[in-house]
Order: structure tokens, then C-alpha cells, then sequence
């Protein structure tokens, strides 16, 4: 009995907070996401998920967006300290998804935070991959696996994978003979994937990219 009133209660708080002023306030962070290229629109947008995430914090989606945007802010940063610093910032808002109630956070919910988390990682490694490649190239690995055995039909790990697979020298186990499978498998899902509104929807024109570049190279 205490449990149902729990579930009752979670449901009322999510429906009273998932209100007009949520969906606005969604609406113009993921405008800015989406049109953003400098790291000043990055980190409008960044900004703008941030204060959702904590006036709404059983929402997944508005820390996701919030991680992404730190990651991409790290991507285009020349220091490594302030790489560092941003990518820090994005996983820690994620984190605490990895232990919320399964009523909150669904298995594709999960998935994605994974793929993200995966790619936070990734962009560790390229800080100083000869340093940060044994630490986190396995943790970005697992996160990858995890994203996939969540949500086997999620195309964006698969994605994260062969991307992984086709940067990493083939002396290290990578190459585009490896990588070609997991982008193969990307794109059949790309295909078939419907994304519910606001969730994550990126990756499909650069996972073709570079499939079209590993098909090159092996031909």
C-alpha cells in the first residue's frame, strides 16, 4: 500500500511540474541547441537547460541536454584544463539518473544518458590520449555496451562505436574493418527510430558520413 501511494505521489508531483511554462521553457533551450555553433550559443543554451533541470528534478532530458551542451563546449575549447572542467560538469549532472526509479527514467532514457556518458568519456581521451586512453577508453566502452543492451534499437551507441572504432589505430584493435559493422547496424536503426519529442535525435547525416568514408577505405 505504501508503495502504490509512493507511485501516486511521484505522478502528481511530475504532472503538476511538467507544466506550459516547462514546455516553453524547452522549446526555446533546444532552439538554441540546435541552431548553436559558437561556444557563446553553447553556452546560452546550457544555461537555459540548467535552470530547468532544477526547478524540474525528476527531468531527464533538460540534465541531458544540459551534459550535451558542456560537451560540445569542451570540444571546441583550446585548453585542456577548461576541456576538463566542462566535461566534469557534464557528467556530474547525469550521474545521479543512473540511480533513479525505473518509473522515472525508462530503458531508452537510460540508453541515451549511457551514449552521452560514453562520449564524455571519449572526450577525455582526446585531452591526452596517451595518459586518459587506458582510464577511460574501457569506461567508455562499458557505457556504450550498457546503452545497447538497454535499448538494443537506440542507433546512437552503435553510432559512438563505430566512430570510436574507425579513430582508433589499428594496432589498438580499431580500423574501418571494425568500425563498418557497428555503423552498419547504426544506420539500419537510424532507419526505423521515431524519437519522442524533445528526446535525442542527432547522429543520423554524420553516422552516413563517415559509413561512406569506411566504405572508401576498404574498397
Amino acid at each position: 500500500m505504501k508503495n502504490i501511494i509512493y507511485i501516486l505521489l511521484i505522478s502528481f508531483f511530475i504532472c503538476s511540474e511538467y507544466s506550459e511554462k516547462y514546455y516553453d521553457a524547452m522549446d526555446k533551450a533546444l532552439e538554441l541547441f540546435e541552431s548553436g555553433e559558437s561556444e557563446d550559443d553553447f553556452l546560452k543554451a546550457s544555461n537555459q537547460f540548467y535552470r530547468i533541470s532544477q526547478v524540474v528534478k525528476t527531468d531527464w532530458l533538460s540534465s541531458y541536454y544540459y551534459a550535451f551542451c558542456n560537451t560540445k563546449i569542451s570540444m571546441l575549447q583550446e585548453d585542456s584544463d577548461i576541456k576538463e572542467l566542462y566535461l566534469d560538469k557534464a557528467f556530474a549532472i547525469l550521474t545521479p539518473f543512473d540511480n533513479l526509479e525505473s518509473q522515472l527514467v525508462d530503458s531508452l532514457a537510460l540508453s541515451e544518458i549511457n551514449t552521452l556518458k560514453a562520449m564524455i568519456y571519449i572526450g577525455k581521451i582526446f585531452i591526452n590520449p596517451m595518459v586518459n586512453g587506458m582510464k577511460y577508453g574501457p569506461l567508455s566502452g562499458r557505457s556504450i555496451e550498457r546503452a545497447k543492451s538497454l535499448y538494443p534499437e537506440n542507433p546512437r551507441p552503435y553510432y559512438l562505436d563505430g566512430q570510436s572504432k574507425f579513430y582508433t589505430p589499428s594496432a589498438f584493435g580499431g580500423g574501418s574493418d571494425v568500425a563498418r559493422p557497428e555503423l552498419e547496424k547504426s544506420i539500419k536503426y537510424y532507419e526505423i527510430f521515431i524519437a519522442k519529442k524533445y528526446w535525442p535525435n542527432w547522429g543520423k547525416e554524420d553516422c552516413q558520413y563517415l559509413y561512406n568514408k569506411v566504405l572508401n577505405d576498404v574498397e
